[in-house]
């Protein structure tokens, strides 16, 4: 969780109750569109619902801070490659540089297909060259948020044009392409790249390498995680609904006196991850075996999914003595996954005991 994607929400003047939260923009406007509401819809696009600052900006956050994030994954495998051996560094360099260039040779398509568009990355040799393909993977990031930006402008401003003229159907089309066709594509192969390069560390150097690995991850996010840390539960609690809601899952919230209930089914992230097959075939992501801090206490979990206990567990019981996230019987087969954040600063509610 990147700092810039925890940076605290724009806010409503009466935020509204938490059983709405899990409403994403786009949903809002269609939803005004399908009521004959013009005026209500373009107010939504130009001004935002509070969470979202505008149709062109609704899923820049969450785009941007998944590149912040990848490029610390980055520099984490180039550094955990120059830990090896002499001996195994040409092995793992090889598998490294595989699954670098699988994941750019995917985003371009991406790209292509999305929008017609080509991106120039400079090349790296290959083999052995881990520098050198970390570097390109980095520069393809940073222009492929540029391109992804340009384009999500254009298709608001294209929303806007149609409401403008009252063409309903065709608003409602180019929504469907700005986010269905445009956005979840190129969102769900950067999460299957985190989950690949844990993927990477899990079988190269085993699991208490991918812990080291998702420590060192969350201290390089740390910023984010301190200014969620000076929240008000509920800000912090209308954040991670909004930061889990623009992975694409489906979610319920529910609030009782002691702590709000983010209800994922299924997680936007790891569990369509998960139900989308990544887990099966040739290419198929491993799991990690045994209980342990990776697991959340369970038996066999998903590579990807265990960043979140991490992160949102371990991690913040160092810093600040609690967890942000309890975790009940997250990642389950389903895709779905349940998360409490409590109202007391001093709770951590049974999960966590």
């Amino acid at each position: 969780m990147s700092e810039e994607a925890a940076r605290p929400l724009a806010r409503d003047a009466m935020a509204p109750p938490a059983a709405e939260w899990g409403r994403r923009l786009s949903d809002r406007i269609r939803a005004a569109l399908d009521a004959g509401d013009l005026d209500g819809a373009r107010r939504l696009a130009v001004e935002g619902d509070g969470e979202a600052r505008s149709l062109e900006k609704e899923y820049a956050l969450m785009y941007k801070g998944l590149g912040i994030t990848i490029r610390i994954l980055l520099d984490l495998l180039g550094e955990t490659v120059a830990r090896c051996s002499a001996s195994d560094r040409p092995v793992a360099g090889e598998a490294l540089g595989k699954l670098l260039r699988r994941f750019k040779a995917d985003m371009l398509a991406l790209f292509q297909r999305a929008w017609g568009a080509s991106v120039e990355v400079a090349g790296s040799s290959g083999g052995g060259d881990v520098p050198g393909a970390l570097t390109s993977t980095a520069h393809l990031l940073s222009e492929a948020e540029r391109l992804f930006a340009r384009e999500q402008a254009l298709r608001a401003q294209e929303v806007l044009q149609a409401i403008g003229r009252g063409e309903t159907e065709r608003a409602r089309a180019l929504l469907d392409r700005k986010e269905r066709d445009e956005y979840v594509p190129l969102h769900d192969r950067l999460v299957r790249f985190m989950a690949e390069a844990f993927g990477y560390v899990l079988t190269q150097f085993g699991p208490a390498e991918l812990y080291r690995f998702h420590r060192a991850t969350a201290e390089g996010q740390r910023r984010g995680f301190e200014q969620w840390e000076r929240l008000p539960a509920a800000d912090f609690a209308r954040a991670s609904v909004f930061l889990v809601k623009q992975h694409m899952g489906d979610l319920e919230v529910r609030e009782d006196d002691e702590k709000f209930t983010i209800i994922l089914t299924p997680c936007g992230s790891g569990g369509r991850l998960r139900l989308a097959g990544a887990y099966s075939g040739p290419e198929a992501l491993p799991f990690v075996e045994g209980a342990g801090p990776l697991t959340a206490g369970r038996e066999r979990f998903p590579v990807y999914c265990t960043h979140c206990p991490i992160w949102n567990d371990a991690a913040p019981r160092e810093w600040f003595g609690r967890p942000q996230w309890v975790l009940e019987n997250p990642s389950r087969s389903d895709g779905s996954c349940t998360v409490h954040i409590y109202k007391a600063r001093d709770a951590t509610g049974p999960a966590a005991r």
